[in-house]
């Protein structure tokens, strides 16, 4: 059965809010809470041209995430809100394109390179 209406609005207007991680409730230090960052940084850095992931990234974050102690539901939930945030930046950047500055860029730039190399200390 679809949502109505009055469920549906909060659910857009949550989709293209900025940041994109008001859309996500979990604190900063939780796996959840890393996994947005970690994909509002991927997102901006290919917005902004300062770097790409590796296709096994999201991987490579989860067992980051199970080397730190995350139980199996807190890596699923990392997950989700990975993929949850991901598209919903894709989404929102073709719908509303944001422009990076140059500052913005150099400072992507590094994060995204140690994020490349497993480092995902820095979320």
């Amino acid at each position: 059965m679809p949502a109505p209406t009055g469920a549906r609005l909060p659910a857009l207007a949550c989709l293209l809010a900025l940041p994109l991680t008001a859309c996500v409730t979990a604190a900063p230090h939780t796996s959840s809470g890393r996994a947005a960052e970690l994909a509002n940084l991927v997102s901006r850095s290919i917005a902004c041209r300062a770097g790409a992931p590796r296709s096994s990234t999201l991987d490579r974050f989860l067992d980051a995430e199970r080397a730190r102690g995350a139980t199996p539901e807190q890596i699923a939930g990392a997950r989700s809100t990975y993929v949850t945030v991901s598209e919903a930046a894709t989404i929102n950047q073709d719908v509303r394109p944001e422009a990076c500055s140059a500052e913005e860029r150099s400072s992507l730039k590094p994060r995204m390179a140690r994020v490349r190399a497993g480092d995902f200390s820095g979320l």
